[in-house]
């Protein structure tokens, strides 16, 4: 990859406000659910792996950046749900099962859909999670973009400001 795009990525991911990373992480993780079941539709066994892994360390992103002494039993319960989702994806890879993928896929785009409603209203209401002092978010530690480079990588990057 171009030193450069990846140097822009990763000002883009330490400016955007936490938020929106949320929401990109959540757009990325269907996106590639959705890969990942044409995968199945075309045999192609290394799109399935592939799309499903990157799908993986979303989730793992999202286990480890879960506050759960300040979120409580939501921290505990969004976390159980990251667990089974990860377990069905590791099922739909190791056996090839559409039907598991299909679970994470509705799944998923419920997240997605009730964070974006969640942001939207958040944001309405003139908040920023930037301003949360509980917050204890190491952007340093996170590399969002981890994947090889590949061609996908230049099809997502007419993505990349969509939020911003």
């Amino acid at each position: 990859m171009n030193p450069y795009l990846k140097q822009y990525r990763q000002t883009q991911i330490d400016t955007t406000p936490k938020e929106q990373i949320l929401l990109m992480l959540y757009d990325g993780a269907v996106r590639f659910l959705h890969q990942a079941k044409a995968g199945f539709a075309e045999k192609d066994i290394e799109k399935i792996h592939n799309n499903l892994i990157k799908v993986q360390n979303i989730i793992t992103e999202f286990e480890a950046t879960l506050d759960m002494e300040t979120g409580g039993e939501f921290a505990k319960n969004l976390y159980s749900l990251y667990e089974f989702m990860s377990r069905q994806l590791t099922i739909a890879n190791i056996r090839k099962d559409e039907a598991a993928l299909e679970i994470v896929i509705k799944h998923m785009t419920e997240l997605r859909d009730t964070w974006r409603e969640a942001v939207k209203r958040f944001k309405a209401a003139g908040n920023s999670l930037n301003e949360n002092t509980v917050d204890n978010y190491n952007s340093q530690n996170t590399n969002l973009y981890q994947t090889e480079d590949t061609e996908e990588e230049d099809e997502d990057d007419e993505n990349m400001g969509e939020y911003i």
